[in-house]
């Protein structure tokens, strides 16, 4: 195995893209895997799975390539924001200057989990002529959708305590790969000097703005092999299978019980996705005959309490019909209407009892309590009677509602759940909607609510749940205002995707063997991981508190310690006063030395400070505060 650290290579404008290569021995020209990301690709993005995935398809005679994005790790040019509609044309430039290498057979594929699996949907979408094959995992073509601005409201810790803060540490970071000539500091001093946190632009652009229009890539135009790899409890557990029906590329669904972790690592009903893969770049890299393209195209898990795998010819499958439930003013389900209304008080504190969804949670065991008890009494909650039979949902939940707020902004959040006999409930899928979009105060207004995409059964004796509340916090930025919510029944009513062929008779996916194994690296120095919830009896406010730290090995000389720590916190009595914030430390210590920085967060409802300091060997060495608009201005 040869391996080539940090090629420049120019894209249209002169810029050059740092990309490291691992070559297959022989020297014979062999199909290309490229692996396009923000997340170092000498770092933390590069050194561990990426590295790991790489020495497999190697050994397997493929060749690697990893990049990264323009404005970060070692690549030239300063960054021009999260997901830029301009990633999507130097990912098409690195394709084709892949295909006119001599080690390239002109066969090149993309592959990648979460951010890089996003720029291979946009890249695809450019239709890079040498462009055969793609594997996404854990990837949306529509970020807005996905996790910026659910349902249109404002996004809450994963872009401001989160992802969002370790972003700004990340691209403020020294290039890893520091050569003797020094073009390393001058790359970094580019990046210093033009690079803005991130956050910035999640503030700036609260809706779906022409900022976020530009950046939702047309899946119409792809004409690659696509097999899109997604968790039912990952952020994009809704974008996945609709992008997928957007496709009309040979293609092939993967949907697990997962978070934001490789499919042969899940915690729970793990699957052979690196088989898989493997396959699909076999068969459209290098046409061999595996039969991959000739299997139901679609592998779903449908969770429950006998969860099961399922393969199917399409996403949602037929038969298939709509079962219609009213919501009743006792708190029932029923299947009629009547006119009369409930009442239901804003509470902001909503929301903690899902955050085991939180894709970030990877640590956690599966057999770790869910139940949504604690939102469910603090919603106004619809209650089914209990199933004489099995019901399975395959497809995306519609509610509609007539309502009528006090006050605005107010968000809407409706969760669908699966009841125990003992009372327990489960969370099967939730939608989000900023009603000062659609009304007015005092105004009785039809919300149409579609909730998240979703396979689940639910057994004889369990009951269906719609709750209803105007908060999911710390996921969504709380609105500020006291406020009331009138739900009128007449109106108002779940419909819900049932999938007939409940009784088990088709036939479960062929898996090959998982790989997990394959997955670990050497350069993992190890890590934690906490997260704590916690209502203070006093005020009753609630308090998120979480944590994750990193080491991985660089090379033999140098080693990176990742240390981020956030939180959320609210009150029922006082949602302007919501607050989160975060602490990134990255300690890189090298041959040549030590560098530290620290970027610390802030973020109210009046803005969001963001304070970087970077010391080399222990001396000041540069210092940056920004002051972004806040989420409620």
């Amino acid at each position: 195995m040869l391996e080539q650290r940090n090629l420049l290579v120019a894209m249209r404008d002169g810029v050059c893209l740092a990309a490291d290569l691992v070559l297959p021995p022989g020297g014979a020209p062999a199909p290309v895997l490229l692996n396009f990301g923000p997340y170092h690709k000498d770092g933390r993005g590069g050194r561990l799975s990426v590295r790991s995935v790489h020495r497999h398809f190697v050994g397997l005679g493929y060749a690697c390539v990893s990049a990264d994005l323009r404005g970060l790790g070692n690549s030239d040019g300063v960054s021009p924001g999260a997901f830029a509609p301009g990633e999507a044309q130097d990912g098409h430039d690195l394709v084709e200057w892949i295909a006119t290498q001599s080690w390239c057979d002109g066969n090149v594929g993309m592959w990648g989990v979460s951010y890089p699996g996003v720029t291979a949907l946009s890249t695809a979408a450019t239709n890079p002529p040498h462009l055969k094959a793609i594997v996404t995992i854990h990837a949306s073509a529509d970020l807005y959708r996905g996790v910026a601005g659910l349902g249109g409201t404002c996004s809450g810790f994963w872009m401001r305590a989160d992802w969002g803060p370790r972003m700004a540490a990340y691209n403020l970071m020294p290039p890893l790969w520091q050569d003797a000539q020094g073009r390393w500091a001058r790359v970094w001093a580019q990046h210093l000097e033009g690079n803005q946190p991130w956050l910035d632009a999640f503030c700036a652009h609260p809706g779906f703005d022409p900022f976020w229009q530009s950046r939702v890539a047309d899946l119409t135009r792809i004409r690659c092999a696509t097999f899109a790899i997604g968790g039912w409890r990952d952020l994009y557990a809704d974008c996945t299978p609709l992008d997928f029906a957007a496709i009309s590329a040979p293609k092939k669904l993967l949907m697990g019980p997962w978070k934001h972790e490789f499919p042969d690592t899940g915690k729970e009903a793990p699957a052979a996705g690196l088989w898989d893969m493997q396959r699909w770049f076999e068969r459209w890299l290098r046409a061999v005959p595996n039969g991959i393209d000739c299997e139901p195209p679609v592998s779903i898990y449908i969770q429950g309490r006998a969860g099961a795998w399922r393969a199917q010819a399409q996403w949602t499958p037929l038969p298939q019909q709509t079962l219609e439930l009213w919501l009743t003013s006792d708190g029932g389900l029923a299947d009629h209407s009547a006119q009369a209304s409930s009442d239901y008080r804003y509470d902001p504190t909503v929301g903690m009892c899902s955050l085991v969804w939180d894709p970030w949670t990877t640590a956690l065991d599966p057999a770790l309590p869910r139940d949504q008890a604690g939102d469910d009494a603090r919603s106004l909650c619809f209650t089914g009677v209990p199933l004489e039979a099995p019901m399975e949902l395959i497809g995306v939940p519609q509610l509609l509602l007539e309502v009528c707020s006090s006050a605005l902004p107010l968000n809407l959040v409706a969760k669908l759940c699966a009841v125990t006999a003992n009372g327990a409930s489960t969370l099967i899928s939730t939608g989000w909607a900023d009603l000062s979009a659609h009304a007015v105060p005092g105004q009785r207004v039809q919300i149409e609510l579609p909730l998240r995409a979703t396979a689940y059964r639910l057994e004889s004796g369990e009951r269906l749940r719609v709750a209803i509340s105007c908060a999911d916090f710390p996921r969504v930025w709380p609105t500020p205002k006291a406020a009331s919510l009138r739900v009128f029944h007449g109106l108002s009513q779940i419909s819900l995707p049932l999938c007939l062929a409940s009784d088990g008779g088709t036939a479960p996916p062929l898996w090959g063997p998982l790989q997990a194994a394959v997955l670990g690296s050497e350069n993992d120095l190890g890590g934690g991981q906490t997260w704590g919830i916690s209502r203070n009896l006093m005020d009753d406010s609630v308090r998120l508190d979480a944590s994750r730290s990193e080491r991985v090995r660089v090379d033999a000389q140098t080693e990176l310690v990742i240390d981020h720590a956030y939180h959320a916190g609210v009150a029922p009595q006082h949602p302007e006063l919501a607050h989160m914030g975060s602490t990134t430390s990255v300690h890189i210590v090298g041959a040549t030395g030590t560098t530290e920085l620290v970027s610390r967060t802030v973020s109210t409802a009046h803005g969001t400070q963001v304070d970087v300091d970077i010391r080399v060997d222990g001396q000041p060495y540069w210092q940056r505060k920004w002051k972004l608009d806040g989420p409620a201005s």
